[in-house]
């Protein structure tokens, strides 16, 4: 029965997206980026909000490299990991009126059939990172608004989807894949030598 609801969705949503320079939405009926090429892929479960230092310091430490070129890689991977953990973490869950039920830092657990998982693969270039959670609320329209809401102000101030803008600004081929109630992945690349796509890096 899950199955078949999930094909369901599945044909029936936008279950894939990538935003392009504007922030306008690209249908993608492809598959999540591929790993194909990276030598070795981790993955990390997520049980608490202790856990996330902790895992932001294993995606630091694969980027394995001297220099300020992967100085600079680390950096920007421990930021977007954290954006990207702190959305799953407090962003993500709501209760059924879309009210948030965490407040952003507090410390909490993860309830019975809830997943939060980050992947990462490093291949010397290219630093892959994805964080899924069990949630499923991050719709094509919920990202255009919150990116409608950065673009019109300073982003130097925290504002509800502040991080997304941010996943949207520094990754190369920045994506969401989305299952409504049931998963939401969001993902894309840093790379070591950051195109001018990386505003922040210019």
């Amino acid at each position: 029965m899950i199955a078949g609801l999930l094909k369901k969705y599945q044909r029936e949503t936008i279950n894939m997206f990538s935003l392009n320079t504007p922030g306008g939405i690209i249908c993608s009926p492809a598959p999540p980026i591929s790993f194909s090429g990276f030598p070795l892929v981790h993955e990390w479960p997520v049980l608490s909000s202790e856990d996330k230092e902790e895992i932001i310091g294993r995606v630091e430490r694969i980027v394995e490299g001297d220099g300020p070129s992967h100085e600079f890689l680390r950096q920007r991977a421990a930021l977007m990991a954290d954006e990207m953990l702190e959305n799953a973490l407090y962003a993500a869950p709501r209760d059924t009126e879309g009210n948030q039920i965490y407040a952003k830092g507090e410390r909490r657990s993860l309830v019975p059939g809830e997943e939060i998982v980050l992947r990462c693969a490093f291949d010397g270039e290219r630093l892959f990172l994805e964080v899924s959670d069990s949630w499923g609320r991050l719709s094509p329209e919920t990202v255009q608004g919150f990116l409608a809401i950065n673009l019109a102000h300073d982003t130097s101030t925290d504002r509800a989807g502040r991080g997304l803008y941010f996943m949207w600004k520094f990754m190369k081929d920045f994506y969401v894949n989305f299952v409504p109630g049931l998963k939401t992945s969001v993902g894309g690349y840093l790379l070591l030598n950051p195109d001018s796509y990386e505003y922040g890096a210019i």
